[in-house]
């Protein structure tokens, strides 16, 4: 059989790599800005040693805290949050567009935040200035919706794999979080840009990973001992979660009043209660890798330092909780390595305190690791891989998943969403690439008015409606003033006791037998508020009006169904490859 005529002609067959061009530059500017912020949070946090450990040093993270929000949310007016969230909204509702200055406001606000000691991560201020480095490449190529989103993605992607040093969390994090999506269009782009920016950030940085990592004699004995702490990293960071969730609560309470209204107060007074854990617990503050690394290197065996690491785990738990509550800019990945870590080395501990159990702490902090940050986010490819990169540790890969997935089974269980999706999905802002909800919000009830919308004015009978029948299939009509203003509906099938009674025909006006109550579609609404309003009512036909209440037509179930077939069938297809 001939198969020539099926090759790619024009456009089509070059768009992948102008995709692939596009995002090798994205992965240029993704790298200088992971490599910015990572050197830039570690020369920050040397040259404030001295103050750290002077009597003063209590109020350093306090006043990062303030001076990061001050930062964001005055000099860059920018949302304050935690990043990655914005970065999802951008996706689903704003078609990949994020404004060009936030490249610059999140690294600069975390910067400070974390140099100063806030117990939080960067992976959420890169994600989000990366994903802004994207978004500003794909505005300057002038490239469709769909490629802006994906060169958003590039970045985020980028961006992570530069800052840890790991491309294929980058490439996870990105699909599995961001584009919640896997088709050979988008990971081609995505692996470039990780690719090129993880090798800039190589050169610059340094080929080490984030953490050192010994190796482990592990056995099935010790695999069977990783389900229990599967199950508790899971529960730990259920807990995280719903900690940080009441913590912002309680910081939105506060911020009514007016002096603690102002940005950056309540952070600062969280930053107090950060500075005061870290006096006594250094290890709980900054982004903590050094405690990683202690737990995975401990040449004993766990148990002479189980007490103290129990303790730091829960300093470090309630430093994340003000920080991150308090909604200090940073990310939530660093913290959950760093309390994984510390909550398998406590298991280990723990276990080896039992008679004739003999085991490895730093064996079950390397696998608590992706634990944590599997359920918090609950992408356990995402903590799988990034444990895997940011260690080498990859001949612990079976444990090490088996963790990991019982995590997030746990979380998926407690939890209806992640930490970074929480807020979208329960306020019916996140919308995934191709689903349901995201296929009916990009298309206008303006757009789907029936062919045929019929209207009488006020002040006529139902015989009048009646000689209108003849000619229409419809049975909803609308009942409209001298100025087309909507006034009410007719259905057909409840008036079938009066229109069949010539008599009461000419003696009933329509604006007696209309339903004025009648629930209205906005020409602004999308299909997906439509569809609520549909599902609300049990309505099939329902008048669409403008923003003066006149009426334009009606939007019937039938006509948006069909329509969202057609646009099933177009965006699916954009996405089979």
């Amino acid at each position: 059989m001939v198969r020539l005529g099926r090759l790619r002609q024009g456009s089509a067959g070059t768009e992948p790599w102008l995709m692939a061009l596009l995002a090798a530059l994205v992965g240029v500017a993704a790298s200088a800005v992971a490599v910015a912020l990572r050197s830039g949070v570690h020369v920050l946090f040397e040259a404030l040693h001295s103050v750290r450990e002077s009597p003063w040093g209590i109020l350093l993270p306090a006043g990062g805290a303030l001076l990061g929000v001050i930062v964001i949310r005055v000099i860059f007016r920018e949302p304050g949050g935690h990043g990655v969230p914005a970065v999802l909204e951008a996706v689903s509702r704003h078609g990949g567009s994020m404004r060009p200055r936030s490249m610059v406001s999140r690294l600069l606000g975390s910067l400070i935040n974390v140099a100063s000691g806030g117990s939080a991560g960067l992976e959420g201020p890169i994600a989000f200035s990366a994903a802004a480095v994207g978004s500003t490449v794909a505005a300057g190529a002038k490239v469709a919706e769909r490629q802006r989103i994906l060169l958003l993605a590039c970045g985020v992607a980028g961006g992570i794999g530069a800052i840890f040093n790991a491309p294929l969390t980058g490439v996870i994090f990105a699909t599995e979080v961001v584009l919640a999506e896997w088709t050979l269009a988008t990971v081609i782009p995505v692996v470039v840009a990780a690719t090129v920016a993880t090798s800039i950030g190589r050169g610059l940085l340094g080929a080490e990973g984030a953490f050192s990592s010994g190796e482990f004699d592990w056995d099935a004995i010790d695999l069977g001992l990783s389900v229990p702490l599967g199950l508790l990293a899971g529960v730990v960071s259920v807990g995280l979660v719903g900690a940080i969730f009441q913590a912002e609560t309680l910081a939105a309470k506060l911020k009514k009043g007016k002096l603690l209204g102002k940005p950056g107060v309540v952070a600062a007074i969280a930053g107090l209660g950060v500075g005061g854990i870290g006096w006594i617990f250094p290890q709980a503050i900054g982004e903590g890798y050094e405690l990683v690394n202690e737990c995975l290197n401990d040449d004993q065996h766990g148990s002479s330092l189980f007490y103290f690491t129990a303790l730091v785990l829960l300093a470090k738990f309630v430093a994340t909780v003000l920080t991150l509550g308090s909604n200090a800019p940073g990310g939530i990945f660093a913290p959950s390595l760093v309390l994984g870590a510390a909550l398998g080395f406590s298991y280990g501990g723990a276990l080896d305190l039992l008679p004739g159990l003999e085991v490895e702490a730093g064996f079950f902090a390397l696998l608590a690791m992706p634990g944590l940050v599997a359920g918090t986010m609950q992408a356990p490819f995402t903590g799988m891989f990034l444990a895997l990169e940011t260690t080498g540790s990859w001949s612990e890969t079976l444990p090490l998943m088996l963790v990991a997935v019982l995590s997030a089974l746990v979380s998926r269980s407690l939890l209806r969403h992640s930490f970074y999706t929480w807020e979208l999905a329960e306020t019916g802002r996140l919308l995934r690439p191709g689903t349901d909800r995201r296929i009916l919000a990009d298309l206008q009830a303006v757009e789907m008015l029936d062919l045929e919308s019929v209207k009488i004015e006020v002040g006529k009978t139902l015989d009048d409606l009646a000689k209108i029948l003849p000619k229409t299939r419809r049975n909803h009509f609308a009942v409209v003033d001298e100025q087309g203003i909507f006034q009410g509906m007719l259905d057909l099938s409840a008036l079938r006791a009066v229109i069949f009674d010539p008599l009461l025909r000419q003696m009933t006006p329509v604006d007696t037998a209309m339903d004025s109550t009648v629930p209205r579609i906005r020409d602004t609404d999308s299909l997906l508020q439509a569809m609520e309003v549909f599902e609300e009512v049990g309505a099939w036909v329902l008048p669409v009006i403008d923003g003066d209440g006149r009426f334009l037509g009606t939007l019937s179930k039938s006509t948006l169904f069909d329509r969202y077939r057609r646009e099933l069938i177009v965006q699916t297809s954009a996405r089979a490859e």
